[in-house]
């Protein structure tokens, strides 16, 4: 869309003050006896815009919004422009008097500020596959307000409860339903909530910096739209090297990492000789998942108990020893921390998983598992048992070596069986072992877990943001003319005689004056990467 050449000539301002019924959005009686104001729009900020207006007198708003137009002429052509500049609350005002002459000032904000101020009177679940934004757009739509948003087909893959704490970490906190609306916004790879001038809350998508459309392009010379006094920062020593990107459910905790060891970028761990270390918290595990094959319930915890696949825990095989859940600090697979430690007296002792299903005549079964205990030990593998026949496959044997190892057998059921017993592991005679991540699968292939999918998102999403981290931030903060612009928008800014030149700088900040001119304050800023 092209832009509208009427804001690159001289304009004189004036502003109308307009009454907003809170419950239909009509527009009602103009307010005279307001004098002025600003508002700032700021992307850091959860309501994202908020100011004050003055006024002489009263001003009494009950429940009504208040909505700011510029009305603009130009003083050669006679053409105008009605532009809104905001819809707000308005709080109590603040009142001064100086004679017979009251004079107030009262503070607004942006509509976000419902749902800043509200929360959930109880637990909020939001079941997996639920998609996040219409998720975070019926949480909006229930606070009254009008929602725009970007389509998108992201859904939680597991399930959230907001508006109380599942852990000890403030990062897990809810504390209002506009926290909630971020994070699944977030989740699904779009910007905060915002607002445009008629109060209606923006859902869009994220979209990098360099490759948003040019919306401003203020360049030296007659048509230049800023002032030269302006301020810089161009900053390096805090360029991240290292990302650590967290992600957790209930069930899986998961760390990606990537790290810049790269002696040819300026700012690695070995340009530096130091790690300048970057963490991220996200609360939706990669939808990229490897889908669990295994037969076998309860594989990632190893609990011991009746045995049963519905009951997700395993019994003991055999008598000579015994059998118990541990701790695997050293675990082999990812994300996986318990295991069955399974200790002989001197003869056979295992553990299995009974009533897992049914088998398929012909279809291979394949088991793999890992493994570490005494040194010599001898252990054995059985991927199958059918009770009802007392008989199974061969079982396959190996010898431990003191260290980890994997493990992995595959027969064929020359039958088809139903209520079979699987997973077995035993120490033969002597020792012993730790199995971690036994796994019994349809299928002549061991395939991964789904925590090694999952880890692989992970690292990633850490490389990505690496990119991203990898980069220098150049600020300009600078005063305009009033344009249509705002927040999120990308620009060129270029005033050689200010030693400015900076293409797609986004525009992070906006402070707009109801005054003369309708000046504009902005922070804009371009991330400068690394070639690395």
């Amino acid at each position: 869309m092209p832009r509208d050449s009427f804001w690159l000539e001289p304009f004189s301002a004036e502003y109308r003050f307009v009454r907003v019924d809170l419950a239909t959005g009509l527009e009602g009686t103009e307010l005279a006896n307001i004098t002025g104001g600003s508002v700032e729009r700021n992307q850091d900020t959860a309501i994202f815009e908020q100011g004050s207006v003055d006024y002489v007198g009263t001003l009494d708003m009950g429940t009504d919004l208040l909505r700011v137009y510029l009305e603009a002429s130009s003083p050669w052509t006679g053409e105008s422009r009605t532009e809104a500049l905001g819809t707000f609350y308005v709080s109590t005002p603040k009142v001064s008097a100086d004679g017979a002459v009251t004079t107030g000032s009262a503070d607004i904000y942006g509509r976000l500020r419902a749902l800043a101020q509200d929360d959930f009177d109880g637990p909020y679940v939001i079941p997996a596959g639920t998609n996040m934004v219409d998720a975070a757009k019926k949480i909006a739509e229930g606070c009254g307000l009008e929602v725009v948003a970007d389509e998108s087909d992201a859904a939680l893959t597991s399930t959230w409860v907001l508006g109380i704490s599942t852990t000890s970490s403030d990062d897990d906190r809810t504390d209002s339903k506009l926290a909630a609306v971020n994070r699944l916004l977030e989740a699904a790879g779009f910007l905060a909530a915002h607002t445009d001038p008629y109060g209606r809350v923006l859902f869009r998508r994220y979209v990098e910096p360099d490759q948003r459309p040019i919306s401003f392009d203020y360049v030296e010379g007659p048509d230049c739209r800023m002032t030269l006094k302006l301020d810089r920062e161009h900053d390096t020593f805090g360029v991240a090297n290292v990302i650590h990107v967290d992600y957790s459910s209930q069930d899986i905790s998961v760390r990606g990492t990537a790290v810049d060891d790269d002696p040819d970028s300026l700012y690695s761990t070995v340009s530096t000789g130091r790690r300048e270390t970057a963490r991220y918290d996200l609360s939706d595990l990669p939808t990229s998942v490897t889908e669990d094959s295994n037969i076998l319930s309860g594989a990632a915890g190893m609990q011991v108990g009746s045995g049963t696949k519905e009951s997700g825990t395993y019994r003991q095989s055999d008598s000579h020893g015994s059998i118990s859940t541990v701790y695997v600090p050293d675990s082999p697979q990812t994300a996986v921390f318990f295991g069955l430690k399974v200790a002989s007296d001197g003869g056979r002792i295992g553990f299995c998983q009974d009533r897992v299903g049914s088998l398929k005549e012909g279809v291979p079964v394949t088991q793999s598992l890992w493994i570490k205990g005494t040194k010599g030990a001898r252990v054995s593998l059985q991927a199958w048992w059918v009770p009802s026949l007392s008989a199974g496959p061969p079982l396959h044997y190996a010898t431990l070596t003191g260290e980890w190892q994997r493990l992995v057998a595959t027969e064929t059921p020359a039958d088809n069986y139903s209520d079979v017993s699987a997973g077995y592991v035993y120490l033969e005679a002597g020792g012993e072992a730790v199995v971690v991540a036994d796994k019994v699968e349809e299928g002549a292939v061991a395939t991964p877990w789904p925590q090694d999918a999952i880890q692989e998102a992970a690292d990633a999403k850490a490389a990505t943001l690496l990119n991203d981290s990898r980069s220098v931030i150049q600020r300009v903060n600078c005063t305009c003319i009033y344009d249509q612009v705002s927040v999120y928008d990308a620009g060129n800014l270029r005033l050689p005689a200010a030693g400015l030149d900076v293409d797609h700088a986004c525009i992070r900040t906006q402070a707009i004056s109801f005054k003369d001119g309708c000046p504009m304050n902005i922070e804009a800023r371009k991330f400068e990467r690394s070639a690395a």
